[in-house]
């Protein structure tokens, strides 16, 4: 007898793109763009169009960055793993100190009980 075939509909997880941009990476850099034109609009009241435009563009230029090289395309988890190994060393590696496991420690002295 032949099984049946099942489907576990196990697809891909992707959150989905727009203009090729994946998921929530979409929102980053939509608030960069807001945060960015926010400062040109301010900043040029006071200050020359050159110097407006290139103090507004650096927070769009550092999200896109964050997004482009350390999001888009990468695990859910990359960033904050290459941040957390660049702070403390650790971000990809086990605990250090691994605490023992109970149950083989526990069946360990009901052997030496009995």
């Amino acid at each position: 007898m032949s099984k049946g075939t099942v489907h576990t509909h196990a697809g891909d997880d992707s959150d989905g793109k727009i203009w090729g941009i994946e998921g929530t990476n979409i929102l980053f850099l939509l608030a960069g763009l807001l945060i960015s034109i926010g400062l040109v609009l301010l900043l040029s009241r006071h200050h020359p169009p050159a110097f407006s435009f290139g103090v507004g563009v650096t927070p769009f230029a550092l999200i896109a960055g964050y997004v482009l090289f350390l999001r888009q395309g990468k695990p859910k988890s990359f960033d904050s793993d290459l941040f957390e190994t660049l702070a403390g060393g650790t971000g990809w590696l086990p605990p250090a100190n691994q605490p023992r496991n109970p149950l083989s420690s526990h069946a360990s002295t009901q052997r030496l009980v009995h």
